[in-house]
């Protein structure tokens, strides 16, 4: 169904109106695009409007927007209120214009004013819907008062620590002034529970604060200083409050480390932080989509779904899977490609190459352009986080992994094609596992439940050495595959874990030079480390359990890139690391070799110099790591010696 056909016909009076469900179906997970749509028409019909009729089948389409408001949470509100703005100054433009423009204005009037009163039902649906999670977060606040309430609310939704109301008032200034004014009221008891608030939020590490919205806070707490401080008598009364609100400026200001800190941490381990301006210039390349790459490509026609943590801002890897006429499963690994924008000679892959990994920090920090970020990239944010990145409802170039699985776990068939996917939706972990526990039948829910069987297939398949699963699912490296065995997140580990297994195997079957992640480990050691675990559990319980394991990832053996190996720890005879581009420099570097030896019959030549390349960035990379995991030490350190921590 070609929706925006479908409509352009009905508003010329060529079609029947689209029917609201037929709309709701097709619009699931397309609400941004959509509505793209709705306003490409709406600005067409009213920039070349004819009769009435036209503008009322145009109302007739605007109201479709209602269901898109009211049926999905991951549409760009903000984006939507401007459009809404733009289409409400257009109709002024035109009531005003009118008289010389338009001579039959007065006979299309009311159905202008009809216009006008749909776009205002929009705008309060639009605002209604994004201030829902602020009323939330108020009513936890200002009715339950329960902090463990909070917690719990901020540990399920940590986009909740920087709700805004109607009036764009951050939840943060809201307490802010809450507490100022318990001050004033000499309510005691409220004096603490604000305090507490304010602190459990600025510890979040999902929290942000904005340099504008913090001077904003910081203006109110300095006007209430000078207030209470006007007099002596006035100056004495509040001197343990004065004193506190001082702790609170020092706690606001320095909410994050600066960028000036970050840099001289990063100095210390030869860390790069910044990209400098010859290597941002090249991302105009990106914008330009390389036409030929578009045509040339394979188009992935399956429906294809995102799943990735709350805080996820480099989306590298979409899943799709489908049943097949013969009763298997055709599995679908789609993971963006860097080397699709730029060649593995550029200057910004061999940054990205240089920088090693994407860094997980453990808190956000401040850059110098104000804004908070969590991860230092090893391509620009531009690129990762925009242009590359699997964007719903946008086309990204891809290498995509392709594998029949039978109900045994035999791969039939596989390949590894360079594709073009559009992502048909964008979910987090918790949502995915909503819909696998719905009863819904949608082409989301049965992709979701294609992969739920097969990931099931998978599980059984490949065992794990179960100290190395709970070692790293206990790990505080952000930087590696998460170990989890439930739900969504055991979907995306089975799926990474058997295209790495798969890519590995295409290499080594066929002698062609790979980077592999390889993994040893002393059996007789790991024997007694599992007695000494075994003791200690039975002992005091399972409670012990997680910072067991965390302790042990400091002195269980990790692993490493070599040109061959086994990993252990997988039970894997062959693996190597090729599902995150965006965050990893040995999955570009197995991106080239496939390039070099996957797409075409490669030469003695090709061969030669590939394993020559492979040796040299084998021992670049393996030797970052560990200045790498000594900055974000270091950096944590830090951060926990802030005075408010």
């Amino acid at each position: 169904m070609n929706i925006e056909k479908a409509l352009r016909t009905y508003l010329k009076g060529a079609g029947p109106r689209v029917k609201e469900k037929d709309f709701l179906e097709y619009s699931a997970g397309q609400g941004n695009a959509i509505f793209n749509v709705l306003f490409k028409l709406a600005n067409e019909e009213l920039d070349t409007m004819t009769d009435q009729k036209t503008l009322d089948r145009l109302v007739e389409v605007l109201k479709l927007g209602e269901i898109i408001l009211n049926t999905q949470e991951d549409i760009n509100r903000k984006i939507i209120d401007r459009k809404l703005k733009h289409l409400e100054e257009k109709l002024d433009r035109i009531l005003s214009e009118g008289k010389k423009k338009f001579e039959n204005l007065r006979k299309i009037q009311s159905e202008l004013n009809k216009v006008r009163r749909e776009l205002e039902v929009l705008t309060e649906q639009n605002e209604k819907k994004d201030s829902k999670q602020y009323d939330f977060m108020n009513f936890l606040i200002e009715e339950e008062k329960n902090i463990a309430y909070l917690e719990y609310a901020l540990k399920k939704m940590p986009s909740l620590a920087n709700v805004r109301n109607k009036e764009e008032v951050p939840i943060f200034r809201t307490l802010v002034n809450s507490y100022l004014t318990s001050i004033l009221e000499e309510r005691v008891e409220d004096e603490l529970y604000y305090e507490n608030l304010m602190t459990l939020l600025l510890s979040q590490n999902s929290f942000q604060l904005p340099e504008k919205e913090k001077r904003k806070v910081l203006e109110d707490i300095y006007a209430f200083m000078n207030k209470i401080t006007m007099d002596k008598r006035s100056a004495k009364k509040y001197k343990e409050h004065t004193k506190n609100l001082a702790d609170l400026v020092e706690k606001i200001k320095g909410r994050d480390i600066s960028s000036k800190e970050v840099e001289e941490i990063a100095r210390k381990y030869d860390i790069h932080i910044h990209f400098s301006d010859t290597l941002l210039d090249s991302l105009r390349l990106v914008k330009e989509k390389r036409e030929g790459e578009m045509t040339t490509r394979e188009k992935v026609e399956d429906y294809c779904v995102t799943m990735d943590g709350e805080d996820a801002v480099e989306i590298d890897d979409a899943l799709s899977c489908r049943k097949l006429e013969n009763g298997n499963y055709l599995l679908g690994v789609h993971i963006a490609s860097v080397l699709g924008y730029f060649p593995y000679e550029s200057e910004i892959v061999q940054e990205a190459i240089k920088r090693n990994q994407s860094i997980y920090l453990p808190y956000v920090y401040q850059t110098t352009k104000g804004d908070f970020h969590r991860m230092i990239p090893i391509f620009p944010y531009d690129f990762s986080a925009e242009e590359g990145s699997l964007k719903e409802g946008e086309n990204r170039l891809t290498r995509s992994y392709y594998f029949e699985i039978t109900k045994d776990g035999t791969i039939a068939s596989e390949r590894f094609p360079k594709t073009i996917t559009k992502c048909n939706k964008k979910l987090t972990y918790e949502e995915a596992n909503a819909h696998l526990e719905s009863e819904e039948q949608t082409p989301l829910t049965e992709t979701l439940r294609n992969l739920q069987e097969v990931s099931f297939i998978l599980e059984k398949k490949y065992q794990a050495s179960d100290l190395y699963e709970k070692v790293k699912e206990a790990s505080d490296d952000l930087s590696e595959l998460r170990v989890k065995k439930v739900g969504a997140e055991n979907i995306v580990y089975q799926c990474m874990l058997l295209t790495g297994t798969e890519v590995a195997n295409f290499f080594h079957q066929n002698s062609y030079p790979c980077l592999y992640r390889v993994h040893e480990v002393n059996e007789e050691n790991e024997k007694k480390l599992q007695t000494m675990i075994d003791g200690l559990t039975s002992t005091y319980g399972g409670n012990q359990f997680r910072e067991l394991y965390q302790l042990l990832s400091g002195i269980y053996p990790k692993g490493w890139y070599a040109k061959e190996g086994r990993h252990v720890g997988l039970d894997l005879e062959h693996y190597c690391h090729c599902t995150s581009v965006l965050r990893r420099a040995a999955d570009i570097i197995v991106e080239h070799a496939l390039e070099v030896c996957y797409d075409r019959e490669p030469s003695l030549e090709d061969l030669q110099k590939l394993e020559a390349e492979i040796s040299l960035k084998e021992k670049e990379i393996n030797f970052r790591k560990t200045p790498i995991e000594y900055f974000v030490k270091e950096y944590k350190r830090k951060y926990r010696n802030k005075k408010y921590l």
